[in-house]
């Protein structure tokens, strides 16, 4: 899950409106309508959806209330959006949402979690046990592990894991196509961010560090502090010293 750096109150965020006008705002404590927070989100985070990862038509992005406004969470605080793709706030619901989850705007979410070649996710285990239960809180409440033939089925709407999987096959596709010389970082880049599934492609781009910093530097927000340049951009603590350093 892509760690990402959201802005502050009195931020400044650029965006294109429909009659392709950039936009300069400044980022507000509280939106009265708070759909009008989204072009601010998208233009901070980008088109994807902050679980999932997703690439979204605008129309079809929602804000996404991380603490649920039926669940003492704040209706129009900045502090309280996120963008969602329709899946992930549905399933998310009104669960109510504290300090023991894993979140991407506070986490290093990439590090919390693993991401496989048949479009599994599951919880890193080389992190703090208190680490791996907030991590796990966070699949759970999404339910982003949902896999056919399993315990935890995907319902018949929930293409999630097919889209990771199907991510993943063509990522290691153009890896070798990049190695071989056949196609360029701006094709990698470019196609990445009408593809979505940011973590896939990170994963399998490991060892290509030219890349990886594309992807970092490339997707809107992406925390870059949470990764190593000095070592392959491997990822590392976000929160070092604390309870949960991950």
């Amino acid at each position: 899950m892509r760690p990402i750096e959201k802005k502050h109150p009195g931020d400044i965020v650029r965006y294109t409106d429909s009659n392709n006008q950039e936009i300069e705002h400044t980022i507000q404590t509280d939106y009265k309508n708070y759909g009008d927070a989204k072009f601010p989100l998208v233009g901070n985070i980008g088109l994807f959806c902050s679980y999932c990862e997703g690439v979204e038509k605008l129309h079809s992005l929602e804000v996404e209330h991380v603490a649920a406004k039926t669940k003492t969470g704040s209706c129009t605080a900045w502090n309280n959006f996120l963008l969602s793709c329709k899946i992930c706030n549905t399933i998310k619901g009104d669960e109510r949402i504290n300090n023991e989850y894993h979140l991407p705007h506070i986490n290093n979410t990439f590090y919390s979690f693993i991401y496989d070649d048949t479009g599994r996710i599951k919880v890193n285990d080389k992190i703090p046990a208190l680490s791996q239960k907030r991590a796990q809180n966070l699949l759970d409440l999404a339910k982003l592990q949902r896999y056919p033939g399993t315990q935890n089925p995907p319902s018949p709407k929930d293409f999630r894991w097919h889209s990771r999987l199907e991510t993943w096959k063509i990522a290691s596709d153009w890896k070798e196509k990049f190695i071989d010389g056949k196609i360029t970082e701006e094709d990698i880049i470019a196609y990445a961010k009408t593809k979505g599934q940011w973590s896939v492609w990170f994963t399998v781009f490991k060892g290509v560090d030219s890349v990886r910093a594309r992807l970092i530097s490339d997707f809107p927000g992406t925390c870059a502090s949470c990764f190593d340049a000095n070592n392959n951009y491997e990822p590392i603590e976000r929160n070092p010293g604390e309870e949960d350093p991950v």
